[in-house]
């Protein structure tokens, strides 16, 4: 296996541990990005809603990557 892939295939992973923290908690994902930096916010709707689709975009990427890496395998 080659180390580039191998690398590729880790960030695609992380990539797509994101993504599942996006759809199923959108309020942590809102926090991981934005939250910790303001003191006592809150998400609007939108963000929320943003964060979602962000996160089926997210796993389709990640799962296209690491489809096509072990393809070339």
């Amino acid at each position: 296996m080659n180390l580039t892939y191998l690398f590729i295939i880790t960030i695609a992973i992380i990539v797509l541990i994101f993504g599942f923290i996006n759809i199923f908690s959108p309020k942590t994902g809102w926090w991981l990005e934005i939250g910790w930096r303001i003191k006592d916010a809150e998400p609007s709707h939108a963000a929320l809603i943003l964060n979602r689709v962000s996160g089926v975009f997210m796993i389709i990427i990640a799962s296209i990557i690491i489809y096509r890496i072990i393809q070339l395998m």
